[in-house]
Formats: structure tokens, sequence, C-alpha cells
């Protein structure tokens, strides 16, 4: 069904890049003393850095408990701390703000501990790439891709025909076109993740001098550069998670040797960009975060729920539970729950305290 798709247009240029080295952040940290809020400052800054790499709205409950886990060995995961401005507030609080290096590095601990929970997780990841000349599946390039994600321990990795439905034929014309908007996923899916590649070619003879004239003359070697574009989508929703672009080029006494040689060079690059890709998702945390603030007068809970009303981005405050000194409150915002803390401490004198954190909320104590 394949070969009568049409392939034309392109695909949005590179948005993923070659990692640096560690993500530098800024933040503030409390504790009953400095090496607390060091500590708390830098369980904060690893929370924040993974909230930009993993879409927790795909990890199952459990694995939202090993993420946890995970924070709790935050000063493993950082490269620098530097102290920009710290003070004791009272008796019982002291606040440190510090720009801190997370190490990111694609085989760092961190990033280890974050491919773990996704192949745990093991979503399931359909891969299909098309070929411009031959308007065609390309099933040699699909299967270097499948070989990388399976290197990496994703057992779930389908092969197209086991996903892709006659349906789905003008959907996926769509993608490779570069009309995403008209790609509204499916929700009856077999996947999780659909990866889309596309792959076109530019082929020119070499040219060499002839030393009897001033003309320049095709020789018998073929200069070939190929170009793989892939889209990573949400199968479901339809949301664009990655694109991303490679290229390689090829020399050959013939075009086929010459086209081999390119396609590999650039399927080489494609493939550890899919993986960096499953690596590090670029994706929001979900909108329902769960607080417990716990505090020894009621007038500081009252002080805690006026502060969270008055920030302008939290929608939707609802107390679930209060049992003596404790609440539990559920909120809607776009903010990951780090930013709420940051938020609260800038808008109250009362000390914030952090006890645990998740992706979905988090356990705070008031001073």
């Amino acid at each position: 069904m394949f070969k009568k798709i049409i392939l034309s247009g392109a695909i949005t240029a590179l948005m993923f890049t070659t990692p640096v080295a560690a993500q530098e952040v800024t933040v503030t940290g409390m504790g009953v003393d400095k090496d607390g809020a060091i500590r708390d400052a830098t369980r904060l800054a690893v929370e924040q850095v993974v909230g930009t790499f993993i879409d927790s709205r795909t990890l199952m409950e459990d694995l939202l408990i090993q993420l946890d886990e995970v924070y709790k060995k935050s000063q493993g995961y950082v490269k620098r701390i530097q102290i920009l401005n710290e003070s004791r507030l009272n008796n019982s609080a002291y606040r440190v703000t510090a720009k801190i290096d997370v190490d990111t590095e694609p085989n760092s601990k961190l990033i280890d501990e974050i491919t773990m929970l996704m192949r745990l997780n093991d979503p399931r990841i359909a891969v299909v790439v098309f070929d411009a000349e031959q308007a065609a599946r390309n099933e040699s390039a699909e299967s270097v891709l499948i070989d990388k994600l399976l290197s990496m321990n994703f057992s779930h990795v389908l092969h197209p025909d086991q996903v892709i439905r006659q349906s789905d034929a003008e959907l996926l014309n769509n993608i490779v076109s570069g009309e995403k908007g008209l790609f509204t996923g499916n929700k009856d899916n077999a996947a999780d993740y659909l990866v889309v590649g596309k792959c076109s070619r530019i082929s020119n003879p070499v040219r060499v001098p002839d030393y009897h004239s001033a003309e320049m003359l095709d020789s018998s070697l073929v200069n070939v550069r190929s170009s793989f574009k892939v889209d990573i989508i949400k199968y479901d929703t339809g949301e664009y998670i990655g694109t991303f672009a490679a290229e390689g080029k090829g020399l050959g006494n013939s075009n086929e040797s010459a086209r081999k040689t390119a396609d590999n060079a650039a399927l080489n690059v494609a493939a550890e960009k899919l993986g960096d890709t499953f690596k590090r998702f670029s994706a929001k945390t979900s909108n329902g975060l769960s607080f417990t603030v716990t505090a020894d007068s009621a007038d500081k809970l009252d002080q805690i729920l006026d502060a969270l009303r008055s920030l302008g981005s939290i929608d939707n405050i609802q107390l679930r539970e209060q049992t003596g000194d404790k609440v539990v409150l559920s909120i809607e915002t776009a903010n990951r729950p780090h930013e709420v803390v940051a938020l609260l401490r800038s808008h109250t004198k009362l000390g914030v305290f952090v006890e645990s954190m998740t992706a979905s909320g988090c356990k705070l104590r008031i001073a």
C-alpha cells in the first residue's frame, strides 16, 4: 500500500541537537542549615532538568516512585555548584540561591537512570521510512533504526505492518509532506510512538580538469549526498515530540555504490540522533498536581493558600483533605512542582521546605 504514497515537501528542520555536557540552572533551596539548603537546591535543580527530558505522563505509577529515588541521589548528578546568595531567615530556616550544572552527557549517570526508566516503561515504537526516489518504503533503513532502538533494550519495537493500517496511508503521506496539522492521531493505536523517516538524495558526477584543454570533464566517479529527515510522533494524539535531520556523503565508481555509502553514513547519524531523542524527551509535566502541606499553625496554612491563590499560573485549587496541621491540595497548573515551590518561596516570607518531590507533586513543610 505504501508504493502509491506520493512523497513531497519537506519536514521542519532540525530541532534536536547534540547535547551539551551540562545544563546550568539557577535555583533556591531551603534547609535548617546551609548544607540542608544546598541539598534542597541540588534536588530542585536535578528535578528541573529531568522534567525537560522525560515525559512523566507516560510513566507508570511505580516508575514515578523510582524517579523519586533518582532525585534522592541528586548530588551525584551535578558537576558544579556556585553559591550566588545565602541568608538565614530565622532560627529554623536557611536559604541558598545557587547556580548548578547538572551533568547531561549522554552516558552520564543521570541520563543512564532516565534511560533505564524509559526502558522499564517500554513504550511501543513503530518505525517506517520512505524513499523519495522509489516512492516506497526503505526497509533497510527501517532495520537500521529498529536495531538501534533494540540495542537500547526497547523490547516493543514494531514492524510497520504490525501497526499501520490501510486507513493510515493518507495520514502518513501528510506527515512526510510536512502537513503536520492534518495528523490527529489514532486512539485505537497499537503503538505509543511512530517514527517516520524520509530519505532523499542528490547525485553529481565528479568533474576533473582536462590537461589538454581548459575544460572540466566528467570522471567515472559519482558523488552522492543522502539526507534522512525524521519525525517522532505520539501516536494517539498526533503530538510531534521530535524532528531531526541527518546527512551523509558517498563517493563511488557507480551511482549505486556511492548511494550505498552515503545512505550508510546518514543512517549512522540518524540512528544516534534517534537514540538520543528517546533518551531526552522534551515534554510537559501533567497539569494535575497534588501538594501535601504541613505547618505548625492554621495561620501559616492560610498564608500558603493565599500565596497559591495569588499566583496567576495556578488554577482550580481544591482542598482534598485536612487533618490537624496537614492539608492535601490539588491544583491545575502548567508549572512543574519545583516551579510551584519557587513561586511560593517568592510570594511568602515563610520557610517552605521540600520533604519529597515527584513529577506529580510534592510534600511541603512550612516553618
